[in-house]
């Protein structure tokens, strides 16, 4: 037998409100005013909200997601056409206002779980006013529903064809599918000015300059194949690359530079992996530097293990996904910068080299 949520006592139906999960909270959000302050005044918060701007059914689609220690969460997604089907009669936020230019979508997708399959709910909404007003629009309505003034996450398929998404306070970017170019990452740095972490998935297609803001972000993962000049000019705190064609002097070059102080003043972490045909010399490096090995005598002269925090090496960065480099082996070596006795771990494998920078 149905209930009618709102003739039950606020603690009651708060109580409910706090048992549905994100996409029914926001449904449940749009159905009336009534029903937007009653999930409003339960408060439920989520730790980050993430935007994916990407192709649906051949339309720029902006999905938004809540961010857990436990994954992402869909709450709703948006996509923008350019007229509506007059066969679809389900209006959005009946309670809210008299809009005719919007429609949802619903229907049942099965999602893989870890012991079985699970049909699950979704709905979609469909658009046909301007993208970037509609854009602002939606994260400012889910920033309210969800009490949210933090940063956000926004990944971006190369596949959309219309202008970057209008979302504020971007602090985590992700570039996906297809290729891009430079001047499109150009647009992309200078439209999101406030990025702190950047992965890119994309094929890079052209020339970056050695000083462009690309090496001045904090956070920088290039998955696709890349030349030395990325890890040469690179300025920030954390870097994460995949595929680069380098040789050994190159990898020496960037031991001295740390070494003498001459860049690299404020890098931490700096994963660098060889394209897959290439084998790292690994005692041609080791007889360029000055290094000491462990001593498994006197293990507490080393920190137990180095944490990335903020380095960009997963997809979904989440507090689960901060690694963890156990440095209480024979795998590093320790360096040292000649002005201030600042010290570093270095890890020397055929494919790839680790370099650890301790805050202490």
């Amino acid at each position: 037998m149905p209930v009618n949520l709102l003739k039950l006592p606020f603690l009651v139906s708060g109580f409910v409100v706090t048992e549905l999960d994100y996409q029914e909270l926001f449904l449940l959000s749009k159905c009336s005013r009534r029903t937007y302050y009653l999930v409003e005044k339960a408060r439920i918060t989520v730790p980050k909200i993430n935007f994916q701007f990407e192709k649906c059914d051949g339309y720029d689609t902006i999905v938004v997601k809540a961010g857990t220690d436990k994954g992402r969460f869909y709450i709703t997604s948006v996509k923008h056409v350019s007229e509506l089907d007059l066969e679809e009669v389900r209006n959005v936020e009946p309670g809210l206002d008299s809009e005719t230019d919007k429609n949802i979508e619903t229907w049942y997708e099965e999602e893989q779980s870890r012991y079985r399959n699970v049909t699950r709910f979704r709905h979609r909404i469909k658009r046909t006013s301007e993208p970037m007003a509609v854009q602002k629009e939606t994260q400012d309505y889910i920033n309210s529903i969800f009490h949210y003034s933090g940063t956000h996450n926004l990944d971006i398929s190369m596949e959309c064809e219309g202008p970057l998404p209008n979302i504020k306070n971007v602090k985590y970017l992700t570039i996906m599918d297809d290729a891009v170019d430079t001047q499109i990452l150009t647009n992309v740095l200078e439209k999101y000015p406030d990025i702190r972490t950047l992965a890119v998935f994309s094929e890079i297609i052209g020339d970056i300059p050695n000083d462009s803001p690309l090496f001045q972000v904090q956070s920088l993962s290039v998955k696709p194949r890349c030349g030395p000049h990325f890890f040469h000019n690179f300025t920030g705190r954390n870097l994460w690359l995949i595929c680069v064609t380098l040789t050994e002097q190159d990898i020496i070059q960037f031991l001295h530079k740390w070494i003498a102080n001459e860049a690299y003043h404020n890098l931490e972490t700096a994963i660098i992996r060889a394209e897959p045909t290439f084998r790292i010399n690994q005692n041609l490096i080791r007889e360029s530097i000055e290094f000491e090995e462990y001593d498994s005598e006197e293990p507490e002269k080393r920190p137990k293990s180095y944490i990335s925090v903020d380095a960009p090496f997963f997809y979904y960065p989440s507090p689960r996904a901060r690694e963890a480099y156990p440095l209480r082996n024979d795998e590093y070596v320790e360096i040292k910068r000649n002005t201030d006795g600042k010290r570093a771990f270095l890890a020397i494998y055929p494919g790839a080299v680790r370099f650890l920078v301790p805050k202490d």
